[in-house]
């Protein structure tokens, strides 16, 4: 039983639209280049916001533990505060 052609498909068999490979229509993948056939179609994940903003929370704990850790006020009085607690301290 043959399977039916898909678009852009010629005959019985298909050709891979990268390197151009002569391939049969039950292949999966491309024997010369490795295009997969199996992932056309399926969408990249996207990144959840829900996600993104844990990570903004996660990094804002951090900056508040570095400054808790070296002695220095928790909540900044300036910017210059907020660079120091990145820059290391002269000696």
């Amino acid at each position: 039983m043959k399977k039916r052609a898909k678009r852009g498909d010629i005959g019985e068999h298909k050709f891979c639209p990268v390197c151009g490979r002569k391939l049969e229509l039950n292949d999966t993948y491309c024997t010369k280049c490795g295009y997969s056939f199996a992932s056309r179609g399926k969408k990249p994940k996207k990144l959840k916001w829900k996600n993104i903003i844990i990570f903004i929370i996660l990094l804002i704990a951090a900056y508040f533990g570095v400054r808790y850790v070296s002695g220095q006020s928790v909540i900044p009085n300036s910017w210059q505060d907020v660079i120091s607690t990145f820059l290391p301290k002269k000696i």
